[in-house]
């Protein structure tokens, strides 16, 4: 039997349970965990992967020449968004590309609900406050009097709709694909981009990153939201201008934002000088479950592609190569 060589270049892995990791190492494979113990740098990929053949992968960049000058023959994401690897060009020369699109769906969805109600009551700001020897008690919003807009019903945006209906604000929703069924279990009204914009109170992304939804919220779509109104994304970076997010907080037409992901990770931006918005470091999927999961459909998409079985977790992902 050949013995492969795989690196896991996420970090951590394996702090929410053992089953993913003895998975790997009870598989006669050599294995090799991430020697930084940190998150991996563009520049610092090309060495490290270029003598395994296979890569469990976090959200690092894959520089289209880093894989060129590896043996890599399979990528296996423990996550969900692939806007790090080069698709195309692991189509063209076959190298199998999967991830675990279920495992985090949940994680995200919470908390986006929990910046929605973070955002709506101003807790952070209030907490600011209490810090600084103040005693303000900011007036908000509740859910069932707010229009929240999500962009995008997927995965994470179907299970923030329904996190959402104890509180039964008003949903608006933006979609591509027919999700009549959902639309009427959860009283949801589908809309067009303008017009979500225009009537929301709070906007949450929920889209993925490709060349449609580059800077979806840019600079004249800021423009048609209402002033004070509020905006997350718990996405991809890339779905919203950063310097038109910046100007429209700065300026006082939104009031308030939840970043979660970023155009650059580690953010070090501009937007930090601001106190109007909530940052985490990409974690929506840092739950103990969620992570769980994740690993350990990386490490059975790992084997599986060792062992030639059809892998559990959507293999050969190119549906959105052309998006």
């Amino acid at each position: 039997m050949k013995k492969y060589r795989i690196l896991i270049t996420t970090y951590p892995f394996g702090k929410c349970g053992n089953k993913p990791l003895e998975l790997l190492e009870s598989s006669g494979h050599e294995v090799v965990n991430n020697p930084l113990n940190r998150r991996l740098k563009a520049s610092e990929v090309p060495e490290l992967i270029k003598d395994f053949d296979i890569i469990i992968a976090g959200t690092e960049p894959y520089p289209i020449e880093a894989i060129q000058n590896s043996k890599v023959k399979a990528i296996c994401r423990v996550g969900i968004g692939l806007d790090n690897v080069p698709l195309n060009y692991c189509k063209e020369n076959g190298i199998t590309v999967s991830y675990t699109p279920e495992a985090p769906s949940q994680g995200v969805a919470e908390l986006t609900v929990a910046n929605i109600l973070n955002l709506s009551r101003m807790v952070m700001k209030s907490d600011r406050s209490v810090r600084e020897g103040m005693w303000n008690r900011y007036l908000g919003f509740l859910l069932e009097e707010m229009t929240i807009g999500l962009v995008g019903l997927g995965r994470i945006g179907s299970k923030v709709a329904k996190l959402l209906q104890p509180f039964n604000p008003k949903i608006l929703a933006t979609e591509i694909v027919d999700k009549t069924e959902l639309l009427e279990q959860f009283n949801i009204e589908l809309v067009d981009k303008e017009t979500l914009f225009k009537r929301s109170d709070l906007i949450s992304l929920h889209i993925p990153n490709n060349k449609q939804n580059f800077q979806y919220a840019n600079r004249e779509s800021l423009s048609w939201m209402k002033t004070g109104s509020l905006l997350i994304n718990t996405s991809r970076g890339p779905v919203v201008d950063e310097d038109a997010l910046y100007d429209a907080l700065i300026q006082n037409h939104l009031g308030g934002a939840a970043l979660d992901v970023f155009c650059s990770e580690p953010y070090e931006g501009k937007l930090t000088k601001l106190d109007n918005i909530i940052f985490t470091a990409h974690m929506g999927a840092s739950a103990q479950k969620s992570r769980y999961l994740m690993e350990l459909g990386a490490a059975e998409d790992c084997l599986n592609f060792i062992n030639k079985k059809i892998l559990n977790n959507n293999a050969l992902i190119y549906e959105n190569l052309n998006s």
